[in-house]
């Protein structure tokens, strides 16, 4: 009976230090809490909003500098479509946005781009494009078959070509063979005095635009000596006759021959200035087998006794020469101008003051 009320006492004991025990143990395998995460909006969009770079220029046969057009906003990925008038021709608008190509016409082309993205939005873009004509240089009319001077023309006698299309500014160069002896290139022209020995001379130029593109062109001067007009003396009472050859000049049509001025000696005046002494004489000139034949008139003022004729230079292409005439026995002499035009039908070939005859010109090209 003692042992089970003691077996008793120890079995309550060892089972309150076990309660004990367990509820001082921390927890095990409890699941834990977790909070639920809130669902996230939806993120707003932007407009889709579309720009490019400027649009440039371009020109005929000559690559476009690309381009590039960009969008923002919107849902990727994107188209682009001209809506609106045209690009210029030869140009494309690419899938990515870019204008490029190689213009095949010139004018101006105005034009509208539209981008748009997978949702329903869209922007446009508004455009311009000038497109020039390509660079080309061509002979003028006088110089398609060649051009032709007499030698000591002046800076006038030269041009020969004309540029059309393409970018300025121009660059000039001499591509192959000499320019004429005494001449220099100012764009399409020959600048300076034609010098050096009669014939011809061909010559290549070639001309750079701005973006690039060059042309070339070659005219063919043919060069001549220049006309020459021979002195002579005029005799004869009350009228004169002299006869002057002339030579060389650019071939063509028979050349012309009048007397442009007269400069008469003055006589004094008692009731006022100085007169002339004679009045103007009648002239007449003519030309025949090379000879300028020259006919001085005095009207029965007096006669005419010896000359002498000086060669000099003159605005256009002509020689011009002054001949003095003494009347009578009358200590004076009077002057006219003598003026041969060696091409009169081909106003293209001008002479310049200063320009000195053939004979004082260095031979041979340099």
């Amino acid at each position: 009976m003692f042992c089970e009320v003691v077996g008793g006492r120890w079995a309550a004991a060892l089972a309150a230090v076990l309660v004990l025990a367990f509820a001082c143990a921390p927890p095990q395998n409890i699941a834990s809490v977790v909070s639920p995460t809130p669902s996230p909006s939806a993120t707003p969009t932007a407009p889709l909003a579309a720009s490019s770079a400027p649009f440039h220029g371009g020109e005929v046969g000559v690559a476009y500098a690309p381009v590039a057009l960009s969008v923002s906003g919107g849902v990727a990925p994107y188209t682009w479509t001209v809506t609106a008038g045209a690009l210029p021709g030869g140009l494309t608008l690419g899938v990515d946005g870019r204008v490029s190509g190689t213009p095949t016409s010139a004018g101006n082309f105005v034009f509208t781009i539209r981008a748009a993205d997978s949702g329903d939005g869209s922007a446009t873009i508004s455009g311009k494009i000038g497109i020039v004509s390509a660079l080309s240089a061509a002979l003028i009319p006088v110089c398609v078959r060649y051009c032709t001077v007499e030698l000591g023309c002046v800076d006038i006698c030269g041009p020969f070509g004309q540029l059309s299309g393409g970018v300025g500014p121009y660059e000039y160069s001499v591509a192959q063979g000499p320019l004429p002896a005494g001449t220099t290139l100012s764009e399409l022209s020959l600048k300076g005095t034609f010098r050096g020995l009669s014939g011809y001379l061909k010559f290549t130029i070639q001309i750079t635009d701005a973006m690039g593109a060059s042309t070339t062109i070659a005219p063919t001067f043919w060069m001549y000596d220049h006309v020459s007009l021979a002195g002579g003396a005029c005799q004869g009472r009350v009228s004169c006759t002299v006869k002057l050859p002339y030579s060389a000049g650019t071939p063509g049509p028979t050349p012309t021959v009048q007397v442009t001025s007269w400069a008469s000696a003055l006589c004094p005046n008692a009731a006022g200035p100085a007169s002339p002494c004679y009045p103007t004489p009648a002239f007449s000139a003519g030309l025949q087998s090379g000879t300028a034949t020259i006919t001085a008139s005095s009207g029965g003022a007096g006669s005419a006794t010896t000359t002498t004729t000086t060669t000099t230079s003159s605005p256009t292409n002509v020689v011009k020469i002054a001949i003095g005439v003494k009347w009578g026995r009358k200590n004076r002499v009077d002057a006219f101008e003598l003026q041969l035009d060696s091409t009169s039908t081909v106003p293209w070939v001008r002479w310049m003051p200063g320009v000195p005859d053939m004979p004082s010109l260095p031979r041979g090209r340099e």
